[in-house]
C-alpha cells in the first residue's frame, strides 16, 4: 500500500471525517430527534406535565388564583436546574412552547455531553459520539426525568472542560471544577456522582501511568486526592445544607432478575420489539468494535465502577426511583463518550448506516405514537373544560396502574411503568385548578402548597386507583379521606367500559379516555 492509501485508510479508521460531513450528520440527528416534539404540544412523557405545571406556577407567582394555592419557596435543593430555566422561559413564551424547549434540552443534553467529552478525550470531532443519539430517547427520557438527564449532559460536558484545564494547569482545573460541580448539584445528585467518577478515573489513570514509569507515586497520589476533594467539596457542603440530607434513608428492593430488563433502559421504547432490536444491535456493535478501539484514560475504571453499582443498587433510594435503569443509561453514555472505534472504511460506512437507520426508525415510531396521543389529550381537555379556576379536582385512574396492556402504546413503557399518570397536571396549567399530585416535595422542589390545600395533597404520587373510591370515603386514608367533602370534581382517566356507578358523583363530561364527575357531598 502506498503512503497516500495508508493515510486515507487511517483517516477513515480513526474517524477523521470532513467537517462538512460531521455537521450534516449532526444536523440530521438533530432533526430526527426533535421531529416528534413538533407533533404534539404535551408529549406522552410521564413526569413532564407535572414538572411543567410546577414551572408554570413558579413563572406566574402573582396569579390571583394559583397564588392562593401555591407559593414559590426557592431553597437549596438539587433539582433546581429546569425550574430556574423554565421559570425564565415561561415568562416570555407560551407554556407549551417553553415546556417543549425544556424537554428538548433534556433530550439533547446527554448527547451534547458525549460529543464534548469525546472531542476532548481524542482531539477531534468524530461521527461515533453522534451515534449516542440512539439512546437519547431512552426509557429515562420517557419517564420525564428532565433534571437527571440535564445533569448527565452537564457532567460529561463539564468533565471535558476539566480535562482541558487539567492538561494545562492542575490548580486551575481544581478551582473551575469546584464551580462546575456546584452547578451540576443544582440539577441532580447523579450528575455530581458521574462528574466525580469521570475526573477521578482520569486522575487514577494518570497515577497508574506514573507508577508504571517508575516515577514518585505516593506524593502524587496524595496531591491528586487533595485536588479531587477540593473540587468536590462545594457539592458536599450544598448537600449538607439542603433538606434532602435530613430524614431517614430508605432503600428499596433489589431488582434481581429484573435488572436484565433494566439493562435495556438506554434504548427502551413503548414497543418491546423495537427495544430488543435496538439494545441487541447496540450491544453487538460495541462487541464487534472493541478490538482495536482506543479508550479514554480511566474509561475501564469508570465503566467498571458504574457496572458494579448497577449490580448491587436497589430499585429506589429515598425518593429516587428506577435507580438501576438510571445507572444503565449512565453506563451507555460513558461507553459512547470514552470509546474511539477504528472499524476501517467499509466498517465505518456499515456502522454509520446502521445507526442512522436505527435512529430514524426509532424517531419515526415515537412520532407515530405521539400523534396517536393527541386523542388522549383531546379527551382530557374536553373533560376538564367545565372546571372553573380554583376548583379542587381529585384525579383517579380507571385501570389499575399495574395494567400494561393498553390500546395506545404511548400510555405505557412495557414491563416498566405507565406513562399517563400525570395528565391531570393540565388542570393547573390550562384551568388554574387544584389537583393534589403536583411535585411539591420540600426536599426536591422550590414550591410549597398552602393550607387548606396541603392537607389534601399527595406530592410525588400517581392518581388513585378507582376501586379505592368506591367505598365509604370516611374510612379512606391519607389525602382521599372524606374526599367527597374536600373535592369539587373527580377526573377519571383511562376510564373503564362500562363506566361504574359511584354514589355521590354526577357525570359532567364523558369521553372515551377521560370522564369528569361533579362531586355531590353526602
Amino acid at each position: 500500500m502506498n503512503a497516500s492509501g495508508a493515510l486515507s485508510d487511517h483517516a477513515a479508521i480513526s474517524g477523521r471525517w470532513p467537517d462538512r460531513l460531521w455537521l450534516l450528520a449532526a444536523l440530521a440527528l438533530t432533526i430526527a430527534l426533535a421531529l416528534p416534539l413538533f407533533l404534539v404540544d404535551v408529549p406522552p412523557v410521564l413526569d413532564y406535565p407535572n414538572h411543567l405545571a410546577r414551572i408554570f406556577v413558579l413563572a406566574h407567582p402573582d396569579d390571583p388564583t394559583l397564588s392562593r394555592i401555591y407559593v414559590p419557596h426557592w431553597r437549596i435543593v438539587p433539582n433546581l436546574g429546569m425550574d430556574v430555566l423554565g421559570t425564565a422561559l415561561l415568562k416570555v413564551l407560551p407554556v407549551h412552547v417553553g415546556g417543549r424547549l425544556l424537554l428538548a434540552l433534556s433530550l439533547f443534553a446527554p448527547v451534547i455531553g458525549v460529543v464534548a467529552y469525546h472531542r476532548v478525550a481524542f482531539g477531534r470531532f468524530a461521527l461515533w459520539p453522534l451515534a449516542s443519539g440512539v439512546i437519547a430517547t431512552s426509557g429515562i427520557f420517557h419517564f420525564g426525568f428532565m433534571n437527571f438527564l440535564l445533569s448527565l449532559g452537564l457532567a460529561l460536558g463539564f468533565a471535558a472542560i476539566w480535562l482541558t484545564l487539567r492538561r494545562r494547569n492542575v490548580w486551575s482545573a481544581t478551582v473551575v471544577g469546584a464551580l462546575l460541580v456546584a452547578v451540576i448539584f443544582f440539577t441532580h445528585l447523579f450528575g455530581v456522582i458521574l462528574f466525580a467518577l469521570l475526573i477521578g478515573s482520569d486522575e487514577a489513570a494518570r497515577l497508574w501511568t506514573r507508577r508504571g514509569a517508575g516515577q514518585p507515586f505516593m506524593r502524587a497520589m496524595f496531591a491528586a486526592g487533595l485536588r479531587l476533594a477540593l473540587t468536590l467539596i462545594p457539592a458536599v457542603l450544598l448537600f449538607v445544607l439542603c433538606p434532602l440530607a435530613d430524614g431517614r434513608m430508605t432503600i428499596g428492593e433489589w431488582g434481581g432478575i429484573h435488572k436484565l430488563w433494566a439493562l435495556f433502559a438506554p434504548v427502551m421504547t413503548t414497543n418491546i420489539g423495537l427495544t430488543l432490536v435496538s439494545g441487541l444491535t447496540v450491544f453487538a456493535v460495541f462487541v464487534l468494535l472493541r478490538d482495536g478501539a482506543r479508550w479514554a484514560p480511566g474509561a475501564g475504571l469508570a465503566l467498571g465502577v458504574l457496572g458494579l453499582i448497577f449490580v448491587i443498587a436497589p430499585s429506589t433510594i429515598k425518593d429516587g426511583t428506577f435507580v438501576d435503569m438510571r445507572l444503565a443509561l449512565m453506563i451507555a453514555l460513558v461507553a459512547f463518550a470514552t470509546m474511539d472505534p477504528r472499524p476501517g472504511r467499509r466498517g465505518a460506512i456499515v456502522v454509520g448506516t446502521l445507526f442512522a437507520v436505527l435512529i430514524g426508525v426509532r424517531s419515526g415510531y415515537i412520532a407515530s405514537t405521539w400523534i396517536a396521543h393527541r386523542g388522549d389529550l383531546a379527551d382530557v381537555r374536553a373533560a376538564i373544560g367545565a372546571v372553573e379556576p380554583g376548583a379542587k379536582v381529585l384525579v383517579a385512574r380507571g385501570q389499575t396502574g399495574k395494567v400494561m396492556e393498553t390500546p395506545k402504546p404511548a400510555r405505557v413503557l412495557p414491563r416498566a411503568y405507565r406513562l399517563d399518570g400525570q395528565l391531570g397536571a393540565l388542570l393547573a396549567i390550562e384551568r388554574k385548578a387544584f389537583w393534589p399530585l403536583m411535585f411539591a416535595d420540600p426536599t426536591q422542589q422550590p414550591i410549597d402548597i398552602l393550607p387548606p390545600y396541603k392537607a389534601i395533597s399527595n406530592p410525588l404520587d400517581e392518581p388513585i386507583d378507582l376501586p379505592y373510591l368506591q367505598g365509604d370515603d370516611g374510612l379512606a386514608a391519607g389525602y382521599i379521606k372524606s374526599w367527597r367533602r374536600n373535592f369539587d370534581y373527580l377526573l377519571l382517566i383511562d376510564a373503564p367500559t362500562p363506566l361504574p356507578d359511584i354514589a355521590g358523583l354526577a357525570a359532567v363530561t364523558t369521553t372515551p379516555y377521560a370522564v369528569l364527575y361533579r362531586v355531590q357531598p353526602r
